[in-house]
């Protein structure tokens, strides 16, 4: 009788034992029953719970983009490309006074003539023919502020110049004209250009 009396159980034992078998169980048949598809809801979900993996891959949209990373290290050189065809551009300019001498050029121009007021013919030194040519007033000698439009353009004739005095009509001549405020033709500095 001693002997079962030390093994008695008190309430509170009893209860605990209770407790734990129904906690047990209860775990038990939640984890051998499978919960039916769609049950879990928002409602159920505590805020900040789920993670990353718990979603499909592009379930969740992207949050905004981080900072760039520091600059990884250059990669090797790419292949060469196709060699480019040969050039035949250049630009050949002069700066002229009003009396018709050359004041700054890139080299091979020269005054042909100065017929008349206003007017210049200047040798290039190759053809110029289908070329852009372009002028525009200077100040090399010339203080008159008071200038007009500046023309220029091949000699030869045809349909892109003019016909110029005889002798001095070929490929490689250019005509230029100066006017002043009132279109009339004078003598002003300026600058031509001839592209190609």
């Amino acid at each position: 009788m001693r002997l079962l009396k030390r093994f008695t159980p008190s309430p509170a034992m009893v209860i605990a034992c209770l407790a734990l078998l129904l906690v047990l169980g209860g775990t038990g048949y939640a984890a051998s029953k499978a919960l039916p598809r769609n049950s879990v809801t928002s409602v159920q979900v505590k805020d900040h719970s789920l993670l990353a993996r718990d979603f499909k891959a592009g379930q969740i949209p992207p949050g905004a983009a981080g900072p760039a990373g520091p600059a990884g290290p250059a990669g090797p050189a790419g292949p060469a490309g196709p060699a480019g065809t040969t050039g035949s551009a250049s630009v050949k300019w002069a700066l002229v006074r009003p009396d018709g001498g050359i004041a700054a050029q890139s080299g091979g121009i020269t005054l042909a003539a100065h017929p008349s007021t206003g007017t210049y013919i200047l040798n290039i030194g190759s053809a110029i023919t289908g070329k852009p040519i372009l002028a525009s007033g200077g100040y090399a000698g010339d203080a008159g502020d008071q200038r007009g439009e500046t023309t220029a353009g091949p000699c030869g004739g045809g349909s892109e110049g003019r016909t110029c005095p005889s002798g001095f009509d070929t490929t490689s001549h250019l005509f230029a004209q100066t006017r002043n405020n009132d279109g009339v033709a004078t003598d002003h500095a300026f600058y031509v250009v001839v592209f190609g």
